[in-house]
């Protein structure tokens, strides 16, 4: 998303923590509300899928996992048919559609099986948590390194502490979605989320090693730069 923001150096860590600041007390206010509202809560604590749970798993990803799809058709990761920008609308509408209906997919898979739609529930949390630790170990190690080019916004010296204990954090809950969500385990209700995500990471490597590595040209460098270059000018300006 920092390629489609002005000053993206500057303006998205910045959006990052007011985000959560704010998301943390309106979610407060939310969950009064609907404390308040819920009625009978053994009812709700029993529903399979209760509405909130919903609402949450069905909205919040749409943004990013669009402009994931988006950017990784445009770097070739993907058809470029994905990459196609609305002369109308202009965003990403086909991009936008993809992840939605590959969801709508897999939803359908609660009709067969709830052992395995509630897997890919697990799985989506693990894979989601599993590229928050990859980008928090990437920027410890540079830290520790110096080897960050930092911007207009830095956590400081307490940058280290922080990116250790959500890396900590991260780990423990990568951990907490492989468990079963009830006892005793049967092969009806055992969390199959780890053994996909090993067959998933396990196919991209073979994928990777056989022939993404000798055709995928990498990063638009040039989007990137523009960026930074960007960040740089309204930094100055």
């Amino acid at each position: 998303m920092s390629e489609e923001v002005r000053q993206a150096r500057h303006a998205v860590p910045r959006a990052m923590f007011w985000t959560i600041v704010l998301n943390g007390i309106f979610a407060y206010a939310i969950i009064l509300a609907m404390l308040f509202c819920l009625g009978d809560m053994d009812a709700a604590l029993s529903a399979d899928f209760p509405i909130i749970e919903i609402l949450t798993q069905a909205t919040a990803p749409i943004a990013s996992a669009s402009r994931l799809t988006w950017a990784w058709a445009r770097d070739g990761g993907l058809p470029a048919w994905f990459a196609h920008i609305s002369a109308q609308h202009r965003i990403p509408v086909r991009s936008i559609w993809l992840p939605i209906l590959v969801v709508m997919c897999l939803a359908c898979l609660n009709i067969a099986s709830s052992a395995a739609f509630g897997a890919f529930i697990a799985l989506a949390s693990l894979a989601l948590f599993t590229s928050y630790a990859i980008a928090i170990g990437c920027m410890l190690r540079a830290r520790l390194r110096n080897e960050v080019q930092y911007g207009g916004w830095t956590l400081g010296r307490y940058g280290v502490p922080i990116n250790i204990f959500a890396l900590i954090y991260t780990g423990w809950m990568m951990v907490v979605f492989c468990f079963p969500q009830y006892l005793p385990v049967s092969g009806t209700n055992f969390n199959y989320a780890l053994p996909i995500f090993a067959f998933v990471v396990l196919l991209a490597l073979v994928h990777w090693f056989v022939r993404a590595r000798k055709h995928w040209p990498g990063l638009n460098e040039e989007v990137i730069d523009a960026v930074l270059a960007d960040s740089d000018r309204s930094a100055t300006d």
